[in-house]
Order: structure tokens, then C-alpha cells, then sequence
């Protein structure tokens, strides 16, 4: 597996509880949500890349869409089925352990129709070098006019910056300000990011794909480094949500991670133009 894979695999067991207490990761985390279902309709078979332990497939799903999770990590996966059974959910979500990087190949033998549109949440491509056989793949997958919502870390989060300027880490504050790979910890796990613009993003995912908008995500709503501070104060974290949703188009690129939303031409997968 990538370095990146294997960090996220040895932390699976425990993500959740890191996480998922955080009210700014669920500030973001509903933000994101709010696009999926103004976008994809009850009844849509949806693809979810890099989709962890579930928490928004099964959101997904508890509304009427069904979907098919992928994550490169089999421990994800594992503990992702693990809470889909649990929810009485096996009807409309499915995980398998598939690389971003290996997407394509997976695309070129997977069988049933195209999917009626995808998404990742919370930078799951930021750990990929290469994102062209990613987006060649997701076109495979993708009936034509259908969307696909990638999130991925903002390219100028001040939030980023005054946090971690605060915490004295003068090398976290600008490291998305870094050309090339950038090193990244998890669980003791060395492995790297790599911070995509939203333009090179668009260049990779071409022409296969449109780039229709840009949405911040966590403009003014505070980055995950500000835990578990951030979390004793919900009434402004409450306040900043409000902020956001008036922002999030005309400061798209100062949010802590940016919502792009793709629409699929009707360009051929094997036209590599």
C-alpha cells in the first residue's frame, strides 16, 4: 500500500474516536453534506472515494441513495461494513478496498451501469500524486452530465495559518504554501500530501471532466488544528456556520478544505487529449 494507506489503515481502529467528537469537523462535515443531497437525488447509485469508516455513506444512504464505498485501506473497509451492518444498511451500501491510484484498472473491468454521480470528502486526494488515472477512471464510472463533488484542502486557509501560528508551528502554518510533496504524521506514520490547486486539479481531471464551481469549506469555521478548543465554544462555531454559507463561493479558496464540483462531458475515457 501507498505510505499514505498504510497510516490510515494502523489508524482505523481508533479514527472515529478521534474525530468524530469534533464539532469542526462536523461544522465542515455538514456543509459538505448539505451539497450531496442538493445534488444527488433520492434513489441515485453514488460512488464514494476514499470514504473512510462510512460516516457519510451511511448519511447518504439513511436518505434514500445508495452507495459504493471505496477506500484503499482494508482496515477502513473492514470497519466500514462493520457499521454499515450495524445500521441495517447492507441494502444500500457497499465497501470495497480499492486505491485511488488503481481506480482505472477497477473501472475498466467493473461491471452494472455507470453511477449517477460521486464525491470524496475531506482531502482523500490530497494523497495522491497523480490524480490523471484517477479522473480517467472516475470518467469510466461516470455516465455522462453526471457530477462529482471532490473536496480537497484549501490552497490559502488563513484559519490554517492563525491556528497554528498560535500553536508557535511556524513550518504547519505555510506548509500548503509549499511546492511538491509536503510530510505529513499519522499515528507515528510518515507519509506525504500533496497540496493540488484547484487549477491543476481542473487540468488533471480534463477533458473528462468540467469544473463547474468552488465552494470554502471551513472559511471562517476553524481547521481541525484548533481541536478540542474550538469544540467548548458552540454557540460561535454556530456563528461562523452561518458566516460560511454566506461566503463559500466568493472566498472558495481561503476555506480550510474546498468543495469542487465536476460535471462529466461526453468526452471518451480513451481520448487523452
Amino acid at each position: 500500500m501507498p505510505a499514505a494507506v498504510e497510516a490510515f489503515d494502523a489508524a482505523a481502529d481508533r479514527f472515529d474516536d478521534r474525530f468524530a467528537e469534533w464539532r469542526s469537523v462536523a461544522a465542515q462535515r455538514a456543509a459538505v453534506r448539505s451539497r450531496l443531497l442538493s445534488t444527488f437525488p433520492a434513489g441515485s447509485h453514488l460512488l464514494e472515494l476514499a470514504g473512510g469508516t462510512a460516516d457519510d455513506a451511511l448519511y447518504m444512504a439513511a436518505h434514500g441513495r445508495s452507495v459504493l464505498l471505496t477506500d484503499g485501506s482494508p482496515s477502513m473497509v473492514s470497519r466500514a461494513r462493520d457499521k454499515v451492518r450495524a445500521a441495517g444498511l447492507t441494502h444500500r451500501v457497499q465497501a470495497r478496498a480499492i486505491l485511488l491510484e488503481e481506480l482505472d484498472t477497477f473501472a475498466r473491468t467493473a461491471a452494472g451501469p455507470p453511477f449517477d454521480g460521486a464525491w470524496s470528502n475531506f482531502a482523500g486526494l490530497n494523497c495522491v500524486a497523480d490524480l490523471r488515472p484517477v479522473a480517467r477512471g472516475l470518467a469510466r464510472l461516470l455516465r455522462p452530465a453526471s457530477c462529482a463533488l471532490l473536496v480537497v484542502f484549501g490552497p490559502h486557509p488563513p484559519g490554517e495559518v492563525i491556528v497554528q501560528m498560535l500553536r508557535g508551528d511556524v513550518r504547519a502554518a505555510f506548509r500548503r504554501f509549499r511546492p511538491g510533496p509536503v510530510p505529513a504524521r499519522l499515528g507515528g506514520r510518515m507519509f506525504h500530501v500533496h497540496y493540488h490547486t484547484p487549477r491543476a486539479i481542473a487540468r488533471a481531471f480534463a477533458p473528462w471532466f468540467r469544473l463547474e464551481r468552488m465552494d470554502g469549506v471551513g472559511v471562517f469555521v476553524p481547521p481541525s488544528a484548533a481541536e478540542p478548543f474550538v469544540s467548548r465554544l458552540p454557540r460561535l462555531l454556530g456563528a461562523l456556520q452561518a458566516v460560511d454559507r454566506l461566503v463559500a463561493r466568493p472566498l472558495a479558496q481561503l476555506g480550510d478544505h474546498v468543495l469542487l464540483h465536476f460535471v462529466r462531458t461526453a468526452t471518451s475515457p480513451e481520448d487523452r487529449s
